[in-house]
């Protein structure tokens, strides 16, 4: 009888573990922290572009790579509070909307659905610091969006 147990309460602690790994969610995007300065971001993601949005600062890059429409990063008051991650259309019609959302649900743990409509659908991951939302109009690769935010 301890034996069985002391077996459940294994599997119980490995099976919490494993489920806390997996929902993991970073406190900013890749590695960068939210809260760091704007020359930061321009130093670790180079050749993007400054702008002033509704007087916040965004400095976005254009096709930073083949899977990569555009990475917007907005600041608040110079301090990173955003990032919009929109997919290169060829890569979302090669890979599927449904692939990149295991992959995303296999990385950040489980999340919600949200609220569904007739254009868009929405996935949502969330803890105390971030909110991670993935986005897409179906036969609209090119409005495929991961949508990192302070909260």
């Amino acid at each position: 009888m301890k034996k069985i147990v002391v077996c459940l309460f294994t599997v119980m602690l490995l099976a919490l573990s494993a489920n806390s790994f997996a929902a993991a969610l970073p406190n900013g995007y890749e590695e960068i922290k939210w809260g760091t300065l704007f020359h930061k971001i321009m130093e670790v993601y180079p050749k993007g572009k400054m702008t002033e949005y509704n007087k916040e600062m965004v400095y976005t890059q254009e096709n930073p790579d083949e899977t990569i429409a555009s990475r917007m990063f907005a600041f608040k008051e110079g301090l990173l509070t955003s990032v919009s991650v929109t997919f290169e259309s060829r890569y979302v019609m090669k890979t599927g909307v449904d692939k990149m959302l295991q992959k995303y649900i296999k990385q950040f743990g489980k999340g919600k659905q949200g609220p569904k409509s007739s254009h868009m659908s929405t996935y949502v991951w969330e803890n105390k610091q971030t909110r991670i939302s993935f986005l897409y109009v179906p036969k609209r690769a090119d409005m495929t969006v991961l949508q990192f935010e302070k909260k």
